[in-house]
């Protein structure tokens, strides 16, 4: 197969950016040159399903390189606009504060919520998770953005029997219906299904932070999910906003204790 007929495929371009070390330019350049076999046994397992980010063990999210691999979910762009969201409440909340304020992302996955908010914000910064392949993952991120951020392996709140007591909650946990059909098997369930109604971890996250009196959270949650957590949350907090992602669909909520 020639550059410029490979060039056309899904992932194409990156595969060979890759696996050559040259860029877009000398690809189109040199687009009759025969694609190397290992590039084309790539795309071929790529095409099985398998994602081309645990083959490089590497993704992009905010505009900043991570480091993954499997058994740890990979981030997703729709997760940058409860990134954003996060960092200007915690901005709006923590600037009259003469302490810093304290942050858990609780389900930290590869760690790039936390890395993100520790960049942007001057917040302390605790990064949970119950997945030890998610905690070495997110170390070695910390460890590539030399940023400061304590990595705890918990229950969600609960550490080595004690609840994590913070300013601001922020999480993208399972929130997926145990009944939908993964189209991708290679990431790890843990990171996907909350329930029947895919809620039970985001109402326990909820319940908790508010029993250790958080003053706020932002979390991820379904599309469909609005209803039944507008009705969860009627008598637990101050006030809750839903916000959308770039295609307008439900993405998360943001809650006032």
């Amino acid at each position: 197969m020639k550059i410029k007929d490979f060039l056309k495929e899904t992932n194409g371009s990156y595969i060979l950016e890759k696996v050559l070390n040259k860029d877009k330019t000398w690809l189109f350049l040199h687009d009759d040159l025969e694609v190397p076999k290992e590039a084309v046994e790539i795309l071929r397992k790529v095409k099985s399903g398998y994602p081309v980010e645990y083959i490089f063990e590497e993704v992009w999210f905010y505009g900043d390189r991570f480091y993954i691999k499997e058994g740890v979910l990979i981030p997703r762009d729709d997760t940058e606009v409860v990134l954003e969201r996060a960092i200007k409440l915690i901005n709006e909340k923590c600037k009259t504060k003469s302490e810093k304020c304290k942050i858990v992302d609780c389900c930290t996955g590869s760690g790039v919520i936390a890395i993100e908010i520790a960049k942007h914000t001057n917040a302390k910064v605790i990064a949970t998770d119950i997945s030890d392949t998610a905690i070495e993952v997110a170390e070695k991120n910390i460890a590539l953005h030399n940023v400061d951020v304590e990595v705890k392996k918990c229950d969600l709140l609960k550490c080595e029997g004690e609840e994590i007591k913070a300013d601001i909650l922020v999480s993208n946990p399972p929130y997926v219906e145990n009944s939908w059909q993964k189209p991708n098997v290679y990431e790890p369930d843990l990171a996907f299904y909350g329930g029947d109604d895919g809620l039970d971890i985001v109402k326990e996250l909820i319940l908790k932070a508010k029993d250790l009196k958080y003053k706020a959270a932002v979390i991820e949650i379904g599309y469909n999910q609005k209803n039944l957590l507008s009705e969860f949350l009627k008598d637990k907090a101050e006030s809750f906003e839903f916000f959308n992602d770039l295609a307008g669909n439900v993405r998360g909520i943001e809650i006032i204790f």
